[in-house]
C-alpha cells in the first residue's frame, strides 16, 4: 500500500521500481519464485485432492499422491517465503537512497475467495 491509503497492485509496484533497476531486477526474481509458489500450490492440491475425492465414490485411494502433494504445497510454501524476502528486498533497495528510510513497511499477505495477494505498506 502507498501512504496508507491505495493498493498496488504487483503490476504496479513493479512500475514504480523499474526506475531502479536493481530494485527492479530483484523484484523480477521475485515474481519468479511467485509463480514458482502458485504452480506448486495448485498442483499439489490437486494430487491429494485426486485421492479423497477416489474415495468419496467407494474406490482405493493412492496415498502416494496425497504424499506427494504435500511435498509440493511444502515448496510452495518455502516459494512463498522467498517471494515476500526478495520483495522486502527489492522495496529496501528502492528506498535505501531516499532522505528519510521508511520503517513502516507492513508486509500482509491476504487471502480472499479463490486468490491471494500481498499487500505491502509504506
Amino acid at each position: 500500500m502507498l501512504n496508507d491509503s491505495v493498493e498496488l497492485s504487483t503490476h504496479q509496484t513493479g512500475s514504480l521500481l523499474f526506475s531502479h533497476e536493481k530494485a527492479y531486477n530483484e523484484f523480477t526474481k521475485a515474481k519468479t519464485w511467485s509463480h514458482i509458489s502458485a504452480g506448486t500450490g495448485v498442483i499439489g492440491a490437486g494430487l491429494i485432492a485426486v485421492p479423497l475425492v477416489t474415495m468419496a465414490f467407494g474406490e482405493q485411494g493412492g496415498w502416494g499422491l496425497v504424499a506427494g502433494g504435500g511435498v509440493l504445497l511444502t515448496v510452495g510454501m518455502i516459494s512463498n517465503w522467498v517471494y515476500k524476502g526478495r520483495a522486502f528486498g527489492a522495496i529496501e533497495l528502492y528506498n535505501e537512497d531516499l532522505p528519510q528510510k521508511s520503517s513502516r513497511i507492513k508486509p500482509e499477505f491476504q487471502f480472499y475467495g479463490t486468490g491471494a495477494r500481498l499487500v505491502i505498506k509504506f
